[in-house]
């Protein structure tokens, strides 16, 4: 009997210390304290976004950031009359549309980000000005003026007053609202968004979201995104119908998906609706909605993908060849969606393609002082001149540096891609950790477990260093997990804590380190980098290091063309042979044609003379392919067979390009 006893005991302490560490080492399916997730019904959603002032960008991060507010963004409404002080968002006569929302999306997490108190004070007369002129039915914004005359030559603003009322840009403004929250705690924000959308309950039914214009159809899912932001700090019942009606009204992104066939869409609409169905999941439960995303985007890629990581539109979706172009605003909106579905599903496939677009397509589109942008990108670009380009809404200035080359919205709209990257390196996880799902440098203090704040700093020169480095910093001990994404380019990948080895995760996991967390703890993710090939248009070969696209180093003519400095139109052009083919010897085993060189690593990485790594290979020019326009003519079909002599070219991140070769012929 005493043994018998004795064995129970042992038995009862045994399971009770083996479901501890269970608890202790799987992830929670509750929902953190801490921090708002998902209110029920909705579906428990993995990673929750933290407070801006939670964040600190570091490093070359943190540089981006600066000179974005050194320049366009932070001066926009000083050089650029559209989001001036005639805005109709502030009460005048000017643009009443997108532009002015279209800014401040940026302009907030910049701002609040930054801490920078001129930039929030600027942004602050937008958001007093809607909270204030608020109607007592709800609608907010500018207001239609039946009484007003317009003369021919204002047929642009009789449109725009036309289109005052559509619902369309109300939906980014919510979004403006929503970080503005966030950032300041405002409790006039969620009784001015409550009124709102009780105003678009009643007035729907009469008045669809394709009343005004078609864009808000298109659009529907920021809408929809916005009502579950706020029923999530309200629980508002009605909120939940209203969302219904909004997914009824808005287009159907899970059809077109599921049928496959991605074709005339329009590039912008894509970007923001590739995360619909994944919003209405939360509320659906659905698997459904989850699987139509993921094909579309295989879809998308597959028909109209690129090596930067884009699916082409210029401004129409436009096929796989690398002389199409991709709008800048499709860029920071695919962008956008990508980190919501990282949040609504912790898919971690879509943090790899956030990364490929934030290290690849968004710093070749902006000049590196941030005083110009382009209006579409291509990846096989020999000059950003106005030559003819085969694009399907042609402008003439459409890849040239400017203000305003193209058309504007892109001018408005692109300031949200590093903010909103920077607001996600961190997130909180359901079970009371953090979770550093992409990497740059930078300083997170936010609440895990019990309500406990703590530090870590994240040191590195990530994505051109393969070595990342967490500091942890607390005033006594604690006890949580800190979730690390392991890429899926990454099959080596190695994490060590306190100088010790931890574990050799495999590619595309999710690493939990689950321990008392003590001041000075260091965890050490090293994710070796080897060059691989990827296949493109007419089986031509992309270049790949780690997150980062390699393309053929152009030097830069820059030329002015009009306007006044800093913010000039320039176009670029290069003498520089451009028509070659690459020369791999071992195409299973890439690495051994390339030699990497690594230089130092300056504040402002993402500009030509300042590459922290260049590639080394083989390569021989293919007269054949010429010149057309101001286009690289037809791809030639791989492999090419060429009798000219064996050069040595050097290749450099596609993001610290403005003329580049990236989707190169193979030659023999």
């Amino acid at each position: 009997m005493h043994n018998q006893k004795g064995i129970l005991a042992f038995l009862f302490i045994t399971c009770y210390l083996l479901s501890v560490m269970d608890v202790f080492s799987q992830p929670s399916v509750g929902r953190n304290s801490n921090y708002v997730s998902n209110r029920e019904p909705l579906v428990p959603n993995p990673y929750v976004q933290l407070p801006f002032d939670a964040i600190t960008p570091k490093g070359w991060l943190h540089q981006q950031l600066k000179l974005s507010a050194d320049g366009m963004t932070g001066h926009l409404d000083e050089i650029w009359k559209d989001v001036g002080p005639n805005n109709g968002w502030l009460g005048g006569k000017g643009d009443s549309w997108e532009r002015g929302p279209y800014w401040l999306d940026g302009l907030i997490p910049l701002a609040y980000i930054l801490k920078d108190k001129a930039l929030i004070q600027k942004a602050q007369r937008w958001i007093e000005w809607s909270l204030t002129h608020q109607r007592e039915d709800g609608y907010f914004g500018p207001e239609l003026d039946p009484t007003r005359i317009f003369t021919p030559e204002e047929r642009v603003l009789a449109w725009q007053e036309k289109n005052k009322e559509d619902w369309w840009p109300h939906m980014v403004m919510l979004k403006v609202m929503e970080q503005y929250y966030d950032a300041t705690q405002d409790k006039r924000v969620l009784n001015f968004m409550t009124k709102y959308f009780k105003y678009q309950q009643k007035h729907l039914p009469t008045k669809p979201l394709a009343h005004w214009t078609h864009w808000a159809k298109s659009r529907g899912g920021e809408n929809l995104a916005s009502i579950y932001w706020l029923y999530n700090r309200t629980g508002e019942p009605f909120l939940l119908e209203l969302a219904q009606l909004i997914f009824q009204q808005t287009e159907e992104w899970t059809k077109l998906f599921e049928d496959g066939d991605p074709r005339y869409w329009h590039g912008v609409n894509t970007g923001m609706g590739i995360k619909q169905p994944a919003v209405w999941y939360q509320q659906s439960k659905d698997e459904r909605f989850l699987k139509a995303v993921k094909k579309g985007i295989n879809d998308l890629m597959k028909y109209h993908g690129q090596v930067q990581g884009m699916f082409s539109g210029d401004e129409l979706l436009h096929g796989t060849d690398p002389t199409q172009g991709t709008e800048f605003c499709t860029v920071v909106e695919y962008m956008f969606s990508l980190e919501s579905l990282i949040k609504i599903t912790g898919d971690l496939e879509y943090a790899d393609k956030l990364e490929r677009l934030a290290f690849n397509a968004l710093p070749t589109q902006a000049t590196p002082h941030f005083t110009s942008r382009q209006y579409f990108q291509l990846p096989n670009q020999i000059s950003c001149d106005t030559r003819y380009h085969n694009f399907n809404v042609n402008y003439s200035d459409a890849i040239l540096f400017g203000l305003e080359t193209g058309y504007g919205c892109c001018t408005a709209n692109y300031h949200q891609g590093w903010p909103k990257f920077a607001a996600h390196l961190w997130l909180a996880t359901q079970d009371n950790g953090l979770a550093a799902l992409e990497y740059a440098p930078s300083e997170v203090t936010a609440k895990v477990a019990n309500n406990i704040e703590v530090t870590f700093i994240e040191e590195t020169n990530y994505p051109f260093d393969e070595t990342i480095t967490f500091t942890f910093a607390s005033s006594h001990d604690v006890q949580f997990p800190l979730h690390v994404r392991i890429p899926a380019w990454c099959n080596s990948a190695k994490v060590l804590v306190n100088g010790k080895e931890f574990s050799t995760p495999k590619a595309g996991s999710i690493e939990r380190i689950a321990r008392v967390w003590k001041k000075r703890d260091k965890v050490e993710l090293h994710l070796p980098m080897e060059v691989q090939l990827s296949k493109w248009h007419e089986e031509a070969i992309g270049v790949e290091r780690g997150p980062l696209v390699y393309a053929l180093r152009m030097k830069e003519e820059w030329k002015k063309v009009k306007g006044n400095e800093p913010y000039a139109t320039y176009e670029v052009t290069s003498n520089d042979s451009w028509n070659y083919g690459l020369l791999i010897q071992d195409l299973k085993n890439p690495s051994t044609s390339f030699q990497v060189i690594k230089g130092e690593m300056s504040l402002q990485p993402w500009k030509i003379d300042s590459a922290p790594i260049q590639l080394k290979v083989k390569a021989k020019r293919i007269p054949e392919w010429q010149q057309y326009g101001g286009i690289a003519g037809p791809l030639p079909w791989s492999p090419v067979k060429s009798k000219e002599s064996i050069e040595d070219i050097t290749l450099i991140p596609y993001g610290c390009t403005k003329l580049r070769i990236s989707e190169f012929p193979s030659v023999e």
